[in-house]
């Protein structure tokens, strides 16, 4: 019995079923990131991620073409475009994680970049607050955007943009810097759902 049933497996497997155990496998397509998968899904994002840290070089950065592991879904279901694509703000390294590292919990992640490279809007939107010092975060922008999302890029060098302005995707909104507490020239950046900070690496195209 016991073969029968390997058997019976195997050819779910080689014959690409959908059905794999006690869930799916879920290719992606242009446009999806993490994030919408698991809204689409219902299952919580940080459950899909650990579900395939083993199979993926990165799993909580995904590309089309890559077939991400669904726990307990049992059918494929359409994602469905989102009116918003989330861009990197700024070309550099990951120098930390959302999340806890060490004794350390960060809202967001940090990007390494030159000192005075250009930080861009990642997303359309609206500015509704900047200042030269807040707190730990120096020169900060917050940038809100529609669906109930917003984005914050701190540690600035300078800040280009005023309160109330509207700011296109892609439009140079700041230059990187190392003001607040940081040593070395680094952009803070977070995306906020609902003023609850999410993992933008779920989220950022």
């Amino acid at each position: 019995m016991f073969l029968r049933i390997a058997v019976f497996s195997s050819i779910f497997l080689v014959s690409g079923c959908t059905y794999i155990g006690p869930g799916i496998y879920h290719k992606v397509s242009e446009g999806e990131t993490l994030w919408t998968i698991s809204r689409a899904y219902n299952v919580d994002v940080n459950r899909i991620t650990r579900a395939n840290s083993r199979r993926l070089d990165n799993p909580d950065r995904i590309r089309k073409g890559q077939d991400i592991y669904i726990p307990g879904a049992r059918f494929v279901k359409h994602v469905p475009k989102s009116s918003l694509n989330f861009k990197w703000p700024v070309n550099g390294k990951i120098v930390y994680r959302f999340g806890n590292e060490g004794n350390k919990r960060y809202l967001g992640i940090g990007i390494s970049a030159a000192e005075g490279s250009p930080v861009v809007a990642s997303e359309s939107g609206k500015v509704i607050f900047i200042s030269d010092d807040f707190r730990s975060y120096g020169k900060i922008i917050i940038v809100e955007h529609d669906r109930d999302y917003a984005t914050v890029y701190a540690h600035n060098r300078v800040n280009l943009v005023r309160e109330g302005e509207k700011v296109a995707v892609g439009q140079k909104i700041a230059e990187v810097g190392r003001s607040g507490r940081v040593s070395e020239p680094c952009l803070h950046f977070e995306i906020r759902y609902k003023e609850k900070p999410r993992n933008p690496l779920f989220i950022l195209q």
